[in-house]
């Protein structure tokens, strides 16, 4: 695999071939993933890497909590069930429906307040 084209084309790249490794380095070289994205990759750790599924997908659902705006009880207690059936095409279908009501991120530029800056540090990874 080579490393043309910008960090999210090789992200999507990593995460269609599932080479976990090199998506733990483009996602920390891009900061930021979005909460679709970071569910794709959660799906790669759910093949790959058991051990690590369990963490990872409660950080995703942390990560659905903050940022479905108007998220209510029942469809977060729906995510957790979809997260426990995965890899299963229904729970994914359920999950992405969520991921795709997830704000956007702020724009670096919009908000320089030290708390951002935090957050576009990257040795602060924000995937699952």
């Amino acid at each position: 695999m080579t490393s043309d084209g910008s960090p999210y084309t090789r992200l999507t790249r990593a995460i269609r071939v599932g080479n976990l490794p090199l998506i733990e380095a483009t996602a920390a070289e891009l900061g930021w993933v979005a909460l679709r994205d970071a569910l794709a990759i959660l799906l790669v750790i759910e093949a790959k890497d058991d051990k690590r599924f369990e963490r990872s997908a409660i950080r995703w659902a942390g990560r659905l909590a903050l940022e479905v705006p108007d998220l209510e009880l029942a469809e977060f207690a729906g995510a957790l069930e979809s997260l426990h059936a995965l890899p299963d095409e229904h729970a994914q279908r359920v999950l992405l429906q969520l991921a795709d009501r997830a704000r956007k991120p702020p724009s670096p530029a919009a908000d320089p307040s030290p708390a951002t800056r935090r957050s576009q540090d990257p040795r602060r990874r924000r995937f699952p």
